[in-house]
C-alpha cells in the first residue's frame, strides 16, 4: 500500500438519503467528477472542489468507523476518478474486519476495464443512467458518448452482481439503476428505460423526482423548472409498460429535502 496516495473526500457519515434497503448507509462523498453536468446538485464537491485530502489508510479507517457506527453498507458516492486508491482501501478494510457490503454509487460513465478490476470487491452497483439521448448528454454534461458507455458499463455491472438480493430488509448484493427525470425531456427518459429493459426487466430501477434548477441549469430555459406531476407519471407508466416492475419512486418533497450543503458540518440537515 502506498500511503502517499491521496483521495479527496468531501464528507462522510451515516446517510439516510438512499433507497430504503440501503439505509442507514455509510456514505463517503468524494470530491471531483468525470462529468460536468449543468444541473449537478452536488456541484459544491463535484465541480467546485470542496473537500480534504486523505490517505488510503485514512479512507480505510473511515470505512471501519462507519461500520462501527451502525452503517449497513459503505456507500461510495462519485468514486470513479479515485478508483485505484479506493480499491486499495477496500482490500485493506476487509483485511481489518470490514464485513458490510460495498456500494459503488456512480454516474454510470465508467470504463469496462475499471469495472472488471472491481469484481469481487463491490457488492452493490448503484449507477445513474442519465441519458438515452447522446445529444442531451453533450448539451448538458459535455460528453458525446454517454448512452453507449453507460449501457456497456451497466451490462458489466449486471454480469458481476446480477439481480438485487435483499435479506431482512437490507440489500446484500446486486444492481440498482437510478434515473432522474428532467423537465421537458420525456423522450430521454423513455430511451433510458428501453435500454434498461433490454438488458433485463429484472433490474431494480429507482425513478428520481428530485430535479431542482441549480448550478448551471439557468443556461437552459427548459431546465428552469421542476418536473410536473404529469411528466413524472408518464415516465413511471412507461417503466411499467417496459416491464420494469421492481424498484422505487421518489416523492416530490425530495426536490429540496435531498439537496445538500457541503459547506456545513451536517450537509443533509
Amino acid at each position: 500500500m502506498n500511503d502517499l496516495k491521496k483521495i479527496k473526500i468531501a464528507w462522510f457519515g451515516l446517510h439516510a438519503g438512499e433507497e430504503p434497503p440501503l439505509v442507514p448507509a455509510g456514505g463517503i462523498f468524494f470530491s471531483g467528477c468525470n462529468l460536468r453536468c449543468a444541473f449537478c446538485q452536488n456541484f459544491q464537491i463535484s465541480q467546485s472542489g470542496l473537500g480534504r485530502l486523505c490517505s488510503v489508510a485514512e479512507l480505510t479507517d473511515i470505512m471501519l468507523q462507519l461500520q462501527a457506527a451502525g452503517a449497513i453498507n459503505i456507500d461510495l458516492v462519485t468514486p470513479t476518478i479515485w478508483a485505484a486508491e479506493i480499491k486499495e482501501a477496500i482490500r485493506l478494510a476487509k483485511e481489518k474486519g470490514l464485513e458490510i457490503p460495498i456500494v459503488w454509487n456512480s454516474n454510470g460513465y465508467e470504463k469496462i476495464e475499471t469495472l472488471r478490476t472491481l469484481e469481487g470487491l463491490v457488492d452493490i452497483y448503484l449507477p445513474d443512467f442519465k441519458y438515452g439521448d447522446a445529444g442531451l448528454a453533450e448539451k448538458y454534461s459535455g460528453i458525446k458518448n454517454y448512452p453507449a458507455v453507460a449501457e456497456a458499463a451497466i451490462r458489466e455491472m449486471w454480469r458481476q452482481v446480477g439481480r438485487l438480493e435483499i435479506k431482512n430488509g437490507r440489500a446484500r448484493r446486486g444492481l440498482i439503476i437510478r434515473h432522474m427525470v428532467l423537465p421537458d425531456n420525456l423522450e430521454n427518459s423513455f430511451a433510458v428505460l428501453e435500454k434498461i429493459a433490454a438488458i433485463s426487466p429484472d433490474i431494480h430501477v429507482s425513478l428520481m423526482n428530485q430535479y431542482f434548477p441549480l448550478y448551471g441549469a439557468a443556461r437552459f430555459p427548459e431546465l428552469g423548472r421542476t418536473v410536473t406531476a404529469d411528466e413524472f407519471e408518464q415516465v413511471y407508466e412507461y417503466s411499467r409498460a417496459a416491464g420494469l416492475g421492481d424498484g422505487w419512486i421518489q416523492s416530490e418533497d425530495s426536490r429540496e429535502n435531498l439537496i445538500p450543503d457541503f459547506t456545513k458540518e451536517k450537509p443533509f440537515e
